[in-house]
């Protein structure tokens, strides 16, 4: 079987969107977008997800250039798209991870299980009252005030697709969130083993993966229940008992290069070593390096409107966009691999996604709108001179420190 292909993401996506019933169940009110206008609904869609770090203005201008015809003014065009429910951008990511689904052949698993990773990230947000009162606010130790919301994300470290995202309260609780999340997936995924950090484990989520017969492996600090907390051995079963409730759990200890000892608790039984526990805690940086993309390349926190429905189109958008990334970089994974079969390589090479996010973002509507997966596009993005041009290897046993005095410098402003 094959695997899930972009042509094939692109064609779902805008037959999808082009439908009028796209259109009726998306629009804030049956008056909307009745009339013919310069910019109508399905322009505004191709707008948001294609937006870069331009001016709204000129990224417009650039819009109807293309187009051939007098372009809107900003003001005009976020007063259409106020017309238009965030959740029409939710319902795209949710066709692109359905039919992912449906149709991949290839989906990655270990051990024959899908490995997950939940975590949260603070989003800045432009700072005006409106959004301050909607998502809340940080005052970072002085007397100003700072709109921020909460962003969580579920995310298939494998496959590198993120299958859930949402974006809450500054002041909402990822412990609670992600119990919700677990729970949602419990009846999606039968064979999952959620890959966790040091802010989430309690007895309550112990409990409900439980329940859910769902497998993890979480890391755990001196905050966590006491039982855990004073394992000391290198692998043991624990029980701990909350309101008639009995968990058995196992700790492991593991002793890291810096000299530190990294706690993991899991339901995993004994046939999965203590090594391979690291090696799947390992795994969990994934949603880390997401966010990254998530900020850093598909520039999330650069909005193109300063309104509640604006945050909320661009930052499913974004997702969108990483998603569709992650599907190219499957696809070029296997260019690659074919490219390179014959030739003796001291590294392995893999696909640039800072690139494919780039050429997906300035090539939006044409990719949307090609009629075949041989249409130039398509194939300056899946060809292997190219591909190869800008891949990256990697080398095994790697390190950089950490630096936690790094500054970042990004711009995060509505331009």
């Amino acid at each position: 079987m094959s695997k899930y292909r972009l042509f094939s993401v692109c064609r779902e996506l805008n037959a999808t969107i082009t439908a009028e019933s796209f259109l009726t169940n998306f629009k804030n009110k049956l008056t909307s977008f009745i009339r013919t206008r310069k910019m109508p609904f399905c322009d505004i869609i191709y707008f948001i997800l294609g937006s870069s770090n331009k001016s709204v203005q000129a990224e417009l201008d650039e819009f109807f250039d293309k187009k051939g015809c007098e372009g809107v003014s900003r003001q005009a065009f976020s007063k259409s798209r106020e017309n238009i429910k965030p959740e029409a951008f939710i319902h795209l990511n949710d066709l692109l991870i359905n039919k992912f689904e449906k149709e991949d052949g290839e989906i990655a698993t270990y051990r024959g299980y899908r490995l997950f990773s939940a975590d949260g990230t603070i989003i800045d947000l432009p700072n005006n009252e409106k959004l301050r009162s909607e998502f809340g606010v940080s005052t970072n130790g002085s007397d100003k005030s700072y709109a921020k919301g909460l962003a969580i994300t579920a995310f298939d470290v494998l496959n590198k697709l993120t299958i859930f995202a949402h974006l809450y309260r500054y002041d909402d609780s990822e412990k609670f969130r992600i119990i919700d999340i677990v729970d949602g997936f419990a009846n999606l995924y039968p064979k999952v083993i959620f890959l966790l950090d040091r802010g989430y484990p309690s007895f309550k989520l112990f409990s409900k993966l439980e329940s859910n017969n769902q497998k993890f492996v979480i890391r755990v600090s001196s905050c966590a229940l006491k039982e855990i907390n004073i394992a000391d051995k290198e692998d043991q079963i624990v029980t701990a008992t909350r309101n008639n409730n009995t968990l058995s759990l196992r700790v492991v200890n593991i002793s890291l290069d810096s000299g530190m000892v990294e706690k993991l608790v899991t339901n995993l039984d004994e046939t999965f070593t203590i090594s391979e526990l690291k090696e799947l805690y390992a795994r969990r940086w994934g949603i880390e390096t997401n966010y990254r993309y998530l900020k850093k390349k598909a520039i999330v926190e650069v909005f193109t409107g300063e309104t509640v429905t604006a945050v909320m189109q661009d930052f499913h958008a974004a997702i969108l966009v990483l998603n569709m990334a992650a599907i190219a970089e499957r696809e070029q994974e296997d260019v690659l691999i074919l490219g390179d079969k014959n030739k003796e390589l001291k590294y392995t090479y893999h696909p640039n996604k800072s690139k494919i996010i780039a050429d997906i973002k300035k090539n939006f509507i044409s990719l949307l709108l090609a009629e075949s997966p041989l249409h130039k596009l398509f194939l300056d993005i899946l060809i292997y001179s190219r591909v190869k041009r800008y891949a990256y290897h990697s080398m095994p046993n790697r390190k950089f420190p950490r630096d936690f005095l790094h500054k970042d410098t990004h711009s995060k402003f509505t331009l």
